[in-house]
């Protein structure tokens, strides 16, 4: 007796890169799912070690800027799924015009709203790419949308007008990675491995820095026993000229991107990502994960799993008072992060990648259905 062919999927994406948001979160579905489908891959670049059925095509792009890249990416990569001959077309974003199903990850007129390029290339990028998002989200073709937190979703709706299914489905997290430091030995090491003291308050802001770091940096006067390690591939002169401003240099330290990035929250204390705006943010629920506890900007994506003061800490970061009140409450009572911490690792171990896989093989089986009833 013969097994039922796997439905034929083309995985849409830029770069299947670990270490990249878009690219990670699309190997961790291969990874659960190609049991299922038979998966193809149409990306630029791979650098991922992938399932054995798991076919790579490569999609030529021009990588100067981001704009060139999706430029150029998706007539080579619409050719590809056209001669594919698949039975699903997953994109990520503005990937694929042909995508049957497409996870948002952000939605560019939102971006644009709340954080208007200062510079001319951003400029350009928004004014050639959103009404691209636009068209795309308008397209008949597109069955379902997959928003990776209520925040996108809702955006998607506000300027895009999308009114067809949609599911928000969370990333995941890999709890097995991402988890608390196994005794005072492990902690210790990893604070030697980044160069902090075995005592005193150790924070950690992990990310874009962008995403909140000027915000963290501004808080340290105010807790003279704390320090920062600042894991994060931007460009950070600016921010170290602040903390020479602000009288707290020698209290920060700035590291480059980490490829265990684990390792840095097994050295803290707690997670500060006071950021404005995010989507999701994948690094705060590998913090809680961690059992650390967080302090979160309250409108990004990852917010929506806390409950302040429960099994984390919430706060505006328009209003520094308020951060650093949130602060303070941890501080007054050392038995407060270790409850919010474990609190924290409960709530993430109920949200795994096989969880957002599973949610994911509903939407394809749901679309699958759909499309053979169409036929």
């Amino acid at each position: 007796m013969t097994s039922p062919a796997r439905p034929r999927v083309a995985l849409v994406v830029h770069d299947l890169d670990p270490n990249l948001g878009q690219g990670r979160y699309a190997l961790e579905l291969l990874r659960r799912l190609h049991p299922c489908f038979e998966f193809t891959v149409l990306a630029n670049r791979c650098r991922a070690e992938l399932p054995a059925e798991v076919a790579w095509r490569c999609v030529p792009a021009w990588r100067g800027n981001a704009l060139g890249t999706i430029a150029s990416f998706i007539l080579p990569a619409e050719r590809a799924v056209r001669r594919g001959g698949f039975a699903l077309v997953h994109a990520q974003g503005l990937t694929s015009w042909s995508a049957d199903v497409s996870t948002a990850h952000i939605c560019g007129a939102a971006r644009h709203a709340r954080q208007p390029p200062a510079r001319w290339g951003g400029r350009l990028f928004a004014a050639v790419v959103i009404p691209l998002e636009r068209a795309f989200y308008r397209r008949r073709r597109l069955r379902h949308v997959i928003a990776i937190s209520r925040v996108v979703a809702g955006e998607l709706r506000e300027h895009y007008g999308w009114r067809g299914p949609l599911s928000v489905i969370h990333h995941g997290t890999d709890v097995a990675v991402f988890r608390p430091p196994a005794g005072a030995a492990e902690k210790d090491a990893a604070r030697r491995r980044f160069g902090l003291p075995a005592e005193g308050w150790n924070w950690l802001f992990m990310g874009e820095a962008a995403k909140g770091l000027r915000e963290a940096v501004a808080l340290l006067p105010a807790f003279p026993a704390a320090r920062l390690l600042v894991v994060s591939r931007s460009r950070l002169d600016a921010f170290r000229a602040q903390a020479a401003r602000l009288g707290v240099a020698e209290r920060v330290v700035f590291h480059g991107p980490h490829e265990q990035p684990q390792e840095a929250h097994r050295a803290a204390d707690v997670f500060v990502y006071p950021s404005a705006y995010d989507t999701f943010g994948l690094v705060v629920t590998e913090a809680m994960a961690s059992g650390l506890p967080v302090l979160a900007g309250r409108g990004i994506g990852a917010a929506e799993l806390i409950e302040d003061r429960r099994n984390g800490l919430l706060g505006d970061p328009a209003d520094a008072a308020q951060l650093r009140a949130q602060l303070e409450w941890l501080a007054a009572a050392p038995a407060r992060a270790a409850a919010l911490g474990q609190a924290a690792r409960d709530t993430i171990t109920r949200g795994t990648w096989d969880a957002c896989a599973a949610a994911t093989a509903a939407v394809y089986e749901r679309v699958l259905a759909e499309k053979g009833a169409a036929a």
